[in-house]
């Protein structure tokens, strides 16, 4: 049987020094194994196959990797990169079976947590984020600062499906004199088509008095160089009015956040707050439709200990290619408003070739 065998580079600081990088190197033909040895060489990374014994500090794998032999090797910018002088950060994600649905296409949660791992990637690329805290700049830190986003719109074109490569891009702007504006795109990495368009306010808020505040003068000369200005928002928000109570038809009661809900302001996730108005939304839509657009509106934080309630509606509509709409309300047992949404369900496509049911 084989067996591995791991090794620790010599110090901790040459490892993390150290540029990785990928040797292709010849294989000699054995019938039974080979090894795959990792050494660590000036700095770099280097992958030796050959067909010798196992030595210490190797790890011994199958013959099947001869069908390696003629593989390109490949990068993906996994960590992602800056473009247009900074103005825009680029990160590429191949999607993987646990971030579908049952239609094998990315979930719109998968969506939503890419989204913000693009911002706070930008963040550390930029140098703005300190130690373990995400995003947070020197000066936010100096006032007890952190962003909370207070509201999000996302609209999907078409949904990225399992195994497929796409792009994210995203960019930042002013927004007024109290927030900053994120917004994002997702495209398919080989055709350049737009799959994803996502954009939405970003406030201050203080960790200790829980409310949100300006945009501080510190904060905006340590960001102002990457912020854009005059450029529109990649989707168009649409605004709708505030849904009243007492028309929620669909409801459902007792829904706790727990621990892998939170974030590392100990606030519930982003993509959960979704969860929870599909508690509420009827079957028949969930079953018979995809989600096209999402419109969140966060109105309350949320923390651990809350227990909330979901509500919905279907609104009457009768124009044609508009979707069907639905409004949300997630409110705290006390009565409190947490969040409010809308959201824009669409048939799901026949796929291309394929005959309608």
């Amino acid at each position: 049987m084989a067996t591995s065998r791991f090794f620790m580079p010599p110090s901790a600081s040459t490892w993390n020094k150290s540029k990785v990088s990928l040797q292709r190197v010849n294989i000699t033909s054995n019938a039974i194994q080979k090894t795959v040895r990792f050494s660590v060489i000036n700095c770099s990374l280097k992958i030796n196959l050959h067909a010798q014994p196992a030595l210490n500090g190797e790890i011994r794998v199958p013959s099947v990797i001869k069908e390696m032999e003629n593989e390109e090797i490949t990068s993906l910018s996994v960590a992602g990169r800056l473009v247009k002088g900074g103005l825009v950060f680029q990160q590429d994600v191949s999607v993987r079976s646990f971030e579908i649905d049952s239609e094998y296409k990315m979930s719109t949660k998968a969506i939503m947590n890419y989204l913000q791992e693009a911002s706070l990637n930008y963040a550390k690329k930029l140098g703005l984020t300190i130690d373990t805290c995400f995003g947070i700049t020197p000066g936010m830190r100096k006032m007890d600062l952190v962003w909370v986003f207070r509201g999000m719109h996302i609209e999907v074109d078409r949904y990225p499906c399992w195994g497929e490569v796409v792009q994210i891009l995203h960019w930042t702007c002013a927004s007024g004199r109290t927030g900053v504006r994120f917004d994002w795109t997702i495209n398919d990495i080989n055709t350049g088509e737009t799959q994803v368009r996502a954009s939405c306010l970003a406030v201050m808020m203080n960790k200790n008095t829980r409310k949100t505040c300006k945009l501080p003068e510190e904060v905006k000369d340590e960001i102002k160089a990457y912020l854009r200005v005059d450029v529109e928002p990649i989707v168009e928000v649409f605004r709708y009015s505030c849904p009243q109570i007492e028309a929620m038809d669909h409801i459902k009661t007792g829904l706790t956040p727990g621990w892998n809900d939170l974030d590392v302001n100990y606030h519930v996730n982003n993509a959960k707050y979704l969860d929870w108005i599909l508690e509420s939304t009827p079957d028949s839509i969930r079953d018979r439709h995809e989600l096209w657009k999402i419109n969140f509106e966060h109105r309350k934080e949320c923390l651990k200990e809350d227990v909330i309630q979901s509500l919905s509606r279907v609104i009457p509509n009768n124009e044609k290619n508009r979707g069907i709409e639905v409004d949300h309300d997630l409110r705290l047992e006390s009565g409190h408003q947490i969040l409010r949404a809308r959201t824009v369900w669409r048939t799901i496509p026949t796929p291309a070739g394929a005959s309608p049911a």
